[in-house]
């Protein structure tokens, strides 16, 4: 590579002009979106809370983001959180996050790590199946009810000093 192929450097390469296509990763879109706001890593990193290692990672797309990150990067570049997912994403890992925070308010990080085995184990079993989308939130849903349903069913056999 002689002087005038020199890879650009990290982020002073505002100039780019960055084409996303329809298969655009969210790591691709987040990267646009700060260069055409002539954004830093450095300047993301304190707008959003996030470090600077961490926002490489999701532009690399050697991470998935959380959706607390992708509300943060959201805010800090002012666009909907729309932008990086598809709605419907989006509001599936709302709903996780919901549930598993009920889960661990209720009954603490033991549960939490439970009802998210128990999402992740019933997300597994329609992998590559014929259910439908709405099957599948209906399902899901289910089974997080007979959850917390099963939960309640079992405080009575809690001793009542160790009750809450």
């Amino acid at each position: 590579m002689n002087v005038q192929e020199k890879a650009p450097t990290r982020s002073k390469d505002f100039g780019a002009e960055v084409k996303l296509g329809p298969d655009a990763t969210i790591g691709d879109k987040l990267r646009a979106l700060r260069l055409s706001r002539k954004m830093t890593l450095t300047a993301l990193s304190r707008a959003s809370g996030l470090t600077d290692r961490a926002i490489r990672y999701i532009e690399n797309d050697e991470r998935q983001p959380s959706v607390d990150a992708i509300k943060k990067l959201s805010a800090a570049l002012e666009v909907d959180t729309d932008y990086f997912l598809e709605d419907d994403l989006f509001r599936q890992a709302i709903q996780k996050d919901d549930v598993l925070a009920q889960a661990q308010e209720k009954y603490g990080a033991r549960g939490k790590a439970q009802a998210r085995q128990i999402y992740e184990s019933t997300k597994a079993l329609y992998a590559g199946g014929r259910l439908n989308e709405e099957e599948r939130d209906a399902f899901r849903d289910l089974m997080m009810e007979i959850f917390f349903e099963t939960k309640e069913d079992a405080k009575r056999y809690i001793p009542r000093k160790y009750r809450k």
